[in-house]
C-alpha cells in the first residue's frame, strides 16, 4: 500500500488537477465537502470494476476524511487491480482548504454518528436496567463488548450500518 501525505497531495493536485482521486466517504459526506473532480464510491460499494472505470493512466489516489476507509478500500481491492492505489494520509481534513468545495448540504461525519449512537445505546441500557428491568444492563454490555471488537480488529460493524443508513446517502 502506498501513502502520500495530505500536504504532498494538496501540492501535487494544485499542479495538476486531473489526477485521478476517489473518495471513499459516504454520498451525504462527500456532498458536504469534497475536492473537484474526484470520484465518490463508498468503501461499502467498492470494486476493481468501480475503480478501473475512473482509473487513468497513472496512480489512483484513494481518499476518505482522515485514511482510515481508504486503506480499508486499498486492504479491499489493492491486490487485484492493475493500477497503482495510493491513500492519502490524513485524508480530506488535511487537504488544502482552497482546493475542496463545499456543497450545499451539512452532514455530521460517520464516526462522530457512531459515537453518538454507542453512546446512546448505553445511555438507555443503563436507564432502562434502573428503572424498566435489570436484563436492560444487557445492553450496555453488548456495546461495551462491540467497542472493544472494534479496537481489537480494527473494524468497526455499526460504522458499516451507519455508512447504509438513509441519511447517509446523497
Amino acid at each position: 500500500m502506498k501513502r502520500m501525505s495530505a500536504q504532498e497531495f494538496s501540492q501535487k493536485w494544485a499542479a495538476d488537477s486531473s489526477l485521478c482521486v476517489v473518495d471513499v466517504r459516504t454520498p451525504a459526506e462527500f456532498n458536504s465537502v469534497f475536492l473537484p473532480g474526484s470520484t465518490n464510491v463508498p468503501v461499502s460499494d467498492i470494486t476493481v470494476e468501480a475503480v478501473h472505470s475512473v482509473a487513468k493512466d497513472g496512480p489512483v489516489y484513494l481518499m476518505c476524511r482522515t485514511q482510515k476507509r481508504a486503506e480499508m478500500a486499498c486492504e479491499k481491492i489493492g491486490d487485484q487491480v492493475t493500477c497503482d492505489l495510493v491513500v492519502i494520509e490524513g485524508g480530506i481534513e488535511n487537504v488544502d482548504p482552497k482546493l475542496l468545495k463545499q456543497g450545499e448540504r451539512k452532514t455530521i461525519a460517520l464516526d462522530r454518528q457512531m459515537r453518538i449512537t454507542a453512546g446512546l445505546m448505553v445511555l438507555i441500557g443503563v436507564l432502562g436496567g434502573f428503572f424498566i428491568h435489570p436484563a436492560w444492563f444487557g445492553l450496555s454490555g453488548f456495546v461495551g463488548a462491540g467497542l472493544m471488537f472494534s479496537g481489537i480488529t480494527d473494524a468497526c460493524p455499526m460504522l458499516m450500518v451507519l455508512a447504509r443508513m438513509p441519511w447517509n446517502k446523497a
